[in-house]
């Protein structure tokens, strides 16, 4: 909070800690946070540490503070906490500037809107005077008709089967099945299990029990590197930091994890490393200067499609998406819904965890709930309703 300007004693020679502890304290009381100035920001929840670096805004007096993407890894009542805060934030007189795709946060918090797109300013207007469907036309350039789009073929076998699957503490028997050409929906409330389940499918975490056949053959998966030479693929939901090399460029993350596939004999063609990640940008519609830009400067959106590029490259045949459309804007999501329906209409069964109900209504042909490590409830599309999903994540 006090990097930088930390309080001295002895004529300034000497940190003055209690000092710091006291005005720390206060700052984050005045946010109505009570969270211990020793405490290391590492064990601190994402939602303190956002509130730390409001804090830290105070501290210095500054009079515009920026919000960039703050709610995208936070639950409904951390959101609520939050927009509190920047309540009060502009109560104290403060500019905020506040940067996000959730078009109805914009519309709760904000005064003001500005549309960007391709780094164009396109309108600026009224918070009150913003219609939604204005606002996404904008935003993308052309009308949305289809946001969930869903040209599906008579589902095939069953790909995946889990019977009986468990992680100490965590996973409690988890059974389910997965079949060719459908998107299975995991749903549920943060920490009831659905990236955990992802994860030990991965075997990034390895389970205490349970059995898991791929495409009809029983399969023991040690590793991560033995679940994608079965055809596993894992996208997840933190991309920045597992799912990316964010220091190298967009050809070498697209062909990385199919490197043995392609260069079977450990050399690598410079010329044929070129060609394959130009045509996954190419499919995809990666928005890059080149293949040789670094992954870190592109948008979230095309990020992921980087992702999703690096496992198509490997000829994954089941595909595990964890919060896949998190953190993008609403053309770049309706464009990973596309190659998501494409991939389907193909027969790629995916695995789908989003916390976005209207994605896992739109898109999803079953859902499965989870609820404190457990499957509470399955539904069919038809079947499906926010009501029903939220009644069975929360026990009702």
């Amino acid at each position: 909070i006090l990097l930088g300007r930390e309080p001295r004693k002895g004529g300034g020679l000497f940190l003055d800690a209690e000092a710091a502890r006291t005005q720390s304290r206060a700052l984050l009381e005045s946010l109505g946070q009570y969270i211990d100035p020793d405490a290391q920001i590492k064990n601190l929840s994402v939602p303190q540490q956002q509130m730390v670096e409001v804090a830290k805004a105070l501290s210095m007096e500054a009079r515009i503070v920026i919000f960039d993407e703050p709610t995208d890894t936070l639950a409904e009542k951390e959101t609520e906490a939050l927009f509190r805060m920047i309540r009060l934030l502009k109560a104290k007189g403060m500019g905020i500037i506040y940067i996000s795709h959730r078009l109805e946060e914009i519309g709760e918090i904000g005064d003001r809107v500005t549309i960007l797109r391709d780094g164009h300013l396109i309108a600026t207007l009224p918070v009150a005077q913003a219609r939604l469907d204005e606002l996404i036309r904008m935003m993308v350039g052309r009308e949305i008709t289809d946001q969930f789009p869903r040209h599906r073929q008579p589902r095939g076998n069953v790909a995946l089967e889990v019977r009986h699957l468990s992680l100490r503490g965590i996973l409690h028997d988890v059974s389910l099945t997965v079949h060719e050409g459908e998107i299975v929906g995991l749903s549920g409330l943060v920490g009831s299990g659905r990236t955990a389940l992802a994860r030990v499918l991965f075997v990034i975490d390895r389970p205490d029990a349970g059995d898991i056949r791929l495409f009809g053959q029983p399969v023991t998966i040690d590793s991560p590197l033995a679940a994608s030479k079965l055809g596993l693929a894992f996208l997840t939901e933190d991309r920045k930091a597992l799912g990316l090399f964010q220091i190298l460029p967009v050809s070498d993350n697209i062909i990385l994890a199919a490197i043995n596939r392609l260069f079977p004999r450990g050399w690598i063609a410079a010329a044929r490393e070129r060609a394959v990640a130009a045509e996954y940008v190419s499919r995809l519609r990666i928005q890059t200067p080149g293949l040789g830009q670094l992954v870190q400067f592109l948008s979230g959106g095309n990020q992921q499609k980087v992702v999703l590029a690096k496992w198509l490259a490997t000829q994954a045949k089941l595909f595990l998406l964890d919060e896949p459309t998190r953190g993008i804007d609403v053309g770049a999501k309706l464009e990973l819904h596309r190659l998501m329906d494409g991939l389907v209409a193909q027969g790629t069964p995916i695995v789908m965890i989003s916390s976005e109900m209207p994605e896992i209504l739109g898109m999803s042909d079953r859902i499965y709930v989870m609820r404190e490590g457990r499957i509470a409830g399955e539904f069919a599309h038809h079947e499906a309703s926010q009501e029903r999903i939220l009644k069975c994540a929360v026990g009702g």
